[in-house]
Parts: structure tokens; sequence; C-alpha cells
């Protein structure tokens, strides 16, 4: 990873932060987990005490431009497990990270910028104020804790940041045009298959489709130009 990279990858792991701090001012009920810099962004899970919808992202979002000016440093703090477990001792996720830690004999650290303290392993921006530019919270997604099926289903909050404004905008007319190109979308529209909660994530193909699939099937020419293809029933 170049110097450049590593860079935005800090600032958008110290917007991760911010968001959490905007998310506790508006929602101080709410439970923190993890928010680590992605490519092209960052994210935040959460376990909201009440749902919360994409209506609500402009007002976090407004709020994390609130908090940003006290976002002076990041400060590091070093504590022990026992320090940790009292300081989250009603966060069971916090406390599942920290005997993670305990356990591999690693450090625990807290780290601070304005009023708000995160445990986390490092990686920020040195100025976040003066370097995170201009903020955008794209999306809600449910994400199981830790990936698994078995646990709760939390919030995950997703967002980016550059440096200026035409980046921004830059970037969000890609995702509109990647909409455009999003063949759960362009497939229907088409009418070249559709997909439906019977069959989660495989396409049901009309004619179209099936005209389209069919040669890359290695079944026999002349089969091929008899075979006759019907609507199904519910289809118009």
């Amino acid at each position: 990873m170049s110097q450049k990279d590593a860079n935005l990858d800090n600032i958008r792991h110290s917007c991760a932060h911010l968001l959490a701090a905007a998310v506790l001012k508006l929602y101080p009920d709410t439970k923190l987990t993890i928010g680590p810099a992605i490519e092209n962004g960052f994210y935040y899970d959460f376990e909201f005490k009440n749902p919360i919808t994409e209506e609500d992202l402009p007002k976090i979002e407004e709020e994390m431009r609130k908090i940003l000016p006290s976002f002076k440093e990041f400060s590091k703090r070093e504590v022990t497990a026992k320090e940790a477990k009292e300081i989250y001792k009603n966060n069971p996720y916090k406390l599942e990270l920290i005997a993670g830690i305990e356990e591999k004999g690693e450090p625990i650290t807290l780290y601070k910028s304005g009023e708000f303290e995160d445990l986390c392993r490092g990686g920020h921006s040195e100025n976040p104020s003066d370097e995170i530019g201009v903020i955008k919270l794209l999306s809600l997604a449910g994400a199981y804790w830790r990936g698994d099926e078995k646990n709760k289903m939390l919030t995950r909050i997703y967002g980016t940041c550059f440096p200026t404004q035409k980046e921004l905008d830059d970037y969000l007319s890609l995702l509109e045009e990647a909409k455009k190109r999003d063949h759960k979308k362009l497939g229907p529209a088409l009418e070249l298959f559709f997909f439906h909660e019977t069959s989660p994530g495989m396409p049901y193909w009309l004619p179209k489709g099936m005209i389209c699939i069919i040669p890359y099937f290695h079944f026999p020419v002349k089969p091929i130009r008899n075979l006759a293809i019907r609507k199904l029933p519910h289809q118009s």
C-alpha cells in the first residue's frame, strides 16, 4: 500500500470514529461494535435500541459535521483488560473483542478525539478536523455480528469521505453509473430474468433470457432450434 493510500485509509478510519461519536450523540442507548476503513470509504456497525432508516442518515451526517471541529487529534492510552472490561461492562460486543485481545496477549488500547473514545488498534489521521474534508453517508445494511448468522443482526452504516467536493461528486457519479448497470435491475427491465424469494440468489429465466443463454450450453444445434420455450402461467 502506498503512503497516499495509507493516509487515506487513516482518514477514513477516523471518519468511522466520527460517525460513532455522532450516533452516540443522537442515540445515546446505541451499542458500538467495530468501524474499519474499507475500499472507497468506511463503515461502523451498531446495535440501535430502535431501528433507524436511510432517512436518518442526513441528520447523522450533519451531526458529524458539527463534531468534526473538535476532532483535533487522536490520543492513545493503553489499559489493562480489567480496566477495559469495566469501561465496556454494558457492551457485550466490546467485551468479546477485549477477551480476544487479552487471549492473544496484545495491548488493549483506546483512542480519543474530541469527547469520543473508542476501543481501537490505531491508524488515524493526525489532524482529522483539517484532513477529513467532505463526508457522505451512503447507505444502511444489516450485518451479523462477526459475519455469523447465529449472532445478532446489527445495523451497518456505510460512508465515504474525500479531500474535496469534486472528488466526492466524481465518486458519487461513478456509483450512479454502476447502479444503471446493476444486473438485478437490468435483467428484469430487459425481460431477461427476474428474482424471487422462492429461490434467493438464483434468477428465473424469461424467454428472451433463454435465447441469450442457450448458445452457451453444449446442446446439439438441432434440438436447440426445435426447443419450444413457454411462458410460466403467472408471467404476462
